[in-house]
């Protein structure tokens, strides 16, 4: 089955419980393998079609502790508009616990301030033995995001016009004030 759990400050919050592979085109299976000891839903779902000796022996329940720490981190934008490089992918790239990328956020894109699951610029799996590198990547990643270090964005003109007008605007009613 599928199970999505957002972790909160008051708490775990359960999205989804469906009964239904993970989606993600499967980019997190080296994440679920590492984390169970080397299988996913999708190796014991063919198994037990294909491999009833493999698939009886797979344990009955998760293997605990689990083998490996790892998340999927949802990427997110703070800003929009076009993009001109990605120097935060090519960082992302770099970082110890780092084993897949998946965006269509590419040079020539344009991007939009993040407020859903589809307006998301990408997903990373990130995967290591020791749960210190991972939260350390996990943190610089999200700085990344916060200070609007994943893209390269070209000015827009249309954005400044607005911003000047909105200074201006606020300029003359402080000026009225007086």
């Amino acid at each position: 089955s599928h199970a999505e759990v957002i972790l909160t400050p008051t708490g775990p919050c359960l999205v989804e419980m469906n009964c239904r592979a993970q989606g993600g085109d499967g980019n997190w299976r080296p994440l679920a393998r590492a984390l169970t000891g080397g299988y996913s839903q999708v190796e014991a779902c063919v198994d037990a079609y294909l491999d009833k000796k493999a698939f009886y022996s797979l344990p009955k329940v998760p293997v605990s502790p689990a083998k490996a720490f790892g998340q999927e981190v949802i990427l997110v934008s703070y800003s929009e508009g076009d993009v001109v490089r990605t120097p935060g992918y090519d960082d992302i790239k770099e970082l110890e616990s780092f084993v897949y990328l998946e965006t269509g956020v590419s040079v020539g894109c344009k991007v939009e301030r993040t407020v859903d699951l589809l307006t998301g610029v990408g997903s990373v799996i990130l995967l290591h033995e020791d749960e210190q590198v991972l939260k350390r990547d996990i943190a610089k990643i999200r700085a990344m995001e916060k200070n609007n270090e994943m893209f390269e964005l070209k000015q827009s003109s249309r954005m400044m016009n607005s911003v000047s007008r909105m200074n201006l605007q606020n300029r003359i009613l402080s000026e009225n004030r007086v």
